[in-house]
């Protein structure tokens, strides 16, 4: 259920009032000008036209205060129903069917929360027969397809000098088709590299697709291959086992000494880099894995390096996670803290949020920081 006393952050509300303000400062002024103008002419004493223009600008800056404090309450009372209208779609997104929303008034926004209200009625009766017939449209939901992929879930992950590294998944109702871990790899230049591998859509194919990506990828790892040289064999593999247009989609960080730099196939949930009390966010290019043979594969992996001094936390997660309501605030407030306390706390108020139900998908978070204060 959507929260009843969701307030939105006022940008929507001080656009409005700055808006309305200068419409009403520059209507108010071209009125005054145009009233003392017309009656300047008739007016023999300087003193009393002087009088004029300060009445006349005194009531500009009224008309312009007055216009932007309607705006402001206007705005404060739009994009508040707009947010409630965002947390349900946010609460849909992460699988929840039991949303309510607060869809007042015969305008558009009353309109699109009656849309989303009826969406959340659909869906919930789409699970409930579903459950009735025993069965489910999304192998996700499969136990068995949890219980293969919580297999793999490991229980620490390996570390670097001079970084906290740590992952952990909440689970969920309706489970999920994320794989996630850690690889040490030795040589002249020591580092981890995480990886999150996911489905690309539902059913068996993408089940099939999602753990052929991961073992691949967890075997040439394992064996030393370099990212690049571990997406582009699993690539191949998956190209020559997967039927045309199946794939699976994958993020890979590599962290050394010197810093960290990020791969992407596929995956558009951006790695998050908390500094400083801001959270911003990167993506790297590739295309999903087994869609190509392996030159164009290749041709598109384009990393981001990413500088790391101390204090700079990276996050990394499925879909689930980016979905889930005030991450960023969430990323912001607890970043600096020290790595364990910091998923203890992040991850129990992603779980809190969920309510009574719990979370119906698994959430994956992965998290990278450099030892030191900032």
């Amino acid at each position: 259920m959507a929260r009843k006393s969701t307030k939105s952050n006022g940008k929507l509300a001080r656009t409005l009032a700055l808006a309305c303000g200068i419409a009403g400062l520059v209507g108010g002024l071209l009125l005054a000008v145009g009233l003392v103008q017309n009656l300047a002419g008739g007016i023999d004493d300087p003193a009393l036209v002087t009088r004029g223009w300060q009445v006349g600008l005194g009531l500009a800056a009224l008309v312009a205060v007055v216009t932007a404090l309607t705006g402001w309450i206007l705005g404060g009372k739009i994009a508040t129903r707009i947010t409630d209208i965002g947390l349900a779609v946010g609460k849909l997104g992460r699988g929840g069917s039991e949303v309510r929303v607060r869809s007042a008034g015969d305008d558009e926004v009353g309109a699109l929360g009656r849309s989303v209200q009826y969406l959340a009625n659909d869906l919930a009766e789409l699970l409930k027969s579903q459950e009735a017939a025993g069965g489910s449209a999304l192998v996700s939901m499969d136990p068995l397809v949890k219980q293969l992929r919580d297999k793999t879930v490991p229980q620490r992950l390996p570390g670097v000098a001079g970084y906290e590294i740590d992952g952990a998944l909440a689970n969920g109702s309706r489970g999920g088709l994320d794989y996630f871990d850690a690889v040490a790899i030795e040589g002249e230049e020591p580092s981890v590299v995480l990886y999150l591998v996911s489905a690309e859509g539902h059913g068996a194919l993408a089940v099939f697709a999602c753990r052929l990506a991961r073992d691949e990828l967890q075997r040439a790892l394992t064996a030393g291959a370099t990212p690049r040289k571990a997406l582009a064999h699993t690539n191949k593999v998956c190209k020559n086992h997967l039927p045309t247009g199946c794939c699976a989609k994958a993020t890979l960080l590599q962290v050394t000494p010197q810093g960290a730099k990020l791969y992407q196939a596929g995956a558009r949930s951006p790695l998050l880099i908390c500094q400083r009390g801001e959270v911003l966010e990167l993506n790297a290019e590739g295309i999903a894995i087994g869609l190509d043979d392996g030159p164009v594969f290749e041709k598109s992996l384009r990393p981001q390096e990413i500088a790391m001094s101390p204090g700079i936390r990276l996050v990394l997660g499925n879909d689930a996670l980016h979905r889930s309501e005030g991450l960023l605030d969430l990323l912001r407030q607890h970043s600096p803290r020290h790595t364990n306390m910091f998923m203890n706390v992040v991850l129990g108020a992603i779980e809190q949020d969920a309510g009574e139900d719990g979370l119906r998908e698994d959430v994956v978070l992965m998290t990278v920081k450099k030892a030191g204060q900032e």
